[in-house]
């Protein structure tokens, strides 16, 4: 299997924080940092929960923006999945993690090509 990762930070303060959600998100769609956050702190507030909570960005995700959600019916890891699907930008969940993968890259602060794939978003 071919190495999928590549260190990329959306922050644009290049912080390394607990931001997953924002980072993901923004890479995968393309919209600014800020504007995502601001989308989450408002999807909060709509729907009463944590914006970190799966099911509250999975609001975001799938009621805002309208994307489709695919949850994995064999274990997967996050490398076998971009390879999947080298012609598409996904929003990719692990236990404890959001990232995305942009046209077959990994794209993110840390090295999850390994970990199994909860559910994904393809971001069309």
């Amino acid at each position: 299997m071919s190495k999928v990762y590549k260190y990329y930070n959306r922050r644009p303060d290049g912080g390394h924080y607990e931001d997953c959600v924002c980072r993901a998100i923004s890479t995968a769609t393309g919209l600014k940092y800020e504007s995502v956050a601001k989308l989450l702190d408002m999807t909060s507030d709509y729907y009463g929960c944590d914006k970190l909570y799966v099911g509250c960005y999975s609001n975001l995700l799938s009621e805002v923006f309208g994307y489709d959600k695919y949850f994995v019916k064999e274990p997967i890891s996050v490398a076998e999945l971009v390879q999947e699907f080298p012609d598409k930008r996904l929003i990719i969940r692990v236990q404890g993690h959001l990232t995305s993968s942009i046209f077959g890259t990994l794209l993110d602060i840390w090295d999850c090509e390994n970990e199994i794939v909860d559910c994904f978003w393809i971001v069309e």
